[in-house]
């Protein structure tokens, strides 16, 4: 527990830092937590493409009927290279707890070998499978890295692998089934939106933006939970939003950090064109630095629970009528 130096004071946030040292020494001296990612990467740069045209073609016909306007030009050509470009085996990212992955967004066919295999699954029935079974494998990855990862952070006050994978599927597929309802009212207020003067539209998305990163920030940690403190599926999210609540601001100054640290190199490791070896290096690059931030989101978590701990157990000493736990 963290303590202040002065029981008339409370006791004092950790620091970011320090959480980031901790994180990228505790990688630096266990890099076979960085198997899977660079597995995973290797596999979405050199292996096989499996096509998921069939999911965009709806898309595709339905912006070939709009109007022939310079706009709708410009989302035809995207779509369409998108839906040339686009790998079902890219679903094995996994949102919002995957295997961290630099090239699930790579749509070149060129490898250094030469031009990658193309696979065509055949329909959208098949491709639906397809795609459910590898976000499926997709989690149980994602469940896989963390439980690597905090493996090596908590160390013997890890929980089980069978808890890891079952509590992070079910999870996953919590947010997965939250945010497809969502999808329906934010197209609805998007569609609104579009009706509005461009400068009222613009304030009322910067007044939303707000709350969404909040509640982005508390899906992220809600499952830290369960790997810094083997807490199952409800308690660990209903913690990642307590945490949000009494830990801003120093939770979100952290997290600012390492987005940006994360995808600012990002952009380093994505110069080399995909036909060159020079991708392994930002392959292995980004499988560091992204594994290491993962380790530093653990140390922090539980700093920031102990230091709340502290300092709710201070306020309610100190002030009982102001603790509110």
């Amino acid at each position: 527990m963290m303590e202040s130096k002065s029981p008339s004071l409370p006791p004092p946030a950790p620091g970011a830092i320090s959480a980031f040292i901790k994180g990228f020494d505790t990688v630096a001296n266990n890099l076979k937590v960085l198997l899977l990612p660079v597995l995973l990467d290797f596999f979405l740069w050199l292996g096989p493409q499996l096509k998921g045209r069939a999911l965009i073609q709806p898309l595709l016909d339905v912006a070939r009927q709009l109007p022939d306007a310079s706009q709708s030009q410009e989302l035809l050509t995207a779509l369409s290279e998108f839906a040339n470009g686009f790998n079902l085996f890219s679903v094995l990212r996994a949102y919002p707890f995957g295997i961290y992955s630099l090239m699930a967004a790579n749509l070149s066919l060129q490898t250094p070998f030469g031009t990658r295999i193309e696979i065509e699954p055949g329909g959208i029935g098949i491709s639906l499978l397809l795609l459910l079974a590898l976000t499926a494998l997709g989690w149980l990855g994602g469940g896989l890295y963390y439980h690597v990862v905090a493996g090596a952070v908590f160390k013997e006050n890890a929980p089980s692998l069978l808890w890891s994978l079952f509590h992070t599927v079910l999870l996953s597929g919590f947010w997965m089934f939250f945010f497809t309802l969502l999808n329906v009212p934010v197209i609805l207020l998007l569609a609104v939106l579009g009706l509005l003067n461009p400068g009222i539209r613009f304030v009322i998305l910067l007044l939303l933006f707000i709350p969404f990163s909040w509640f982005l920030l508390g899906v992220f940690y809600s499952a830290h939970g369960i790997y810094a403190g083997r807490q199952n599926l409800f308690l660990s999210v209903w913690n990642g939003f307590r945490m949000i609540r009494y830990g801003l601001p120093n939770l979100g100054w952290f997290s600012l950090l390492a987005i940006l640290l994360s995808y600012g190199l990002d952009i380093l490791w994505r110069i080399p064109p995909a036909d060159s070896w020079m991708t392994a290096v930002g392959i292995l690059g980004h499988a560091f630095v992204s594994t290491s931030l993962l380790a530093a989101s653990f140390f922090y978590y539980r700093d920031i629970y102990l230091w709340i701990e502290s300092a709710l157990q201070w306020l309610k000493t100190n002030h009982p009528s102001s603790a509110r736990a």
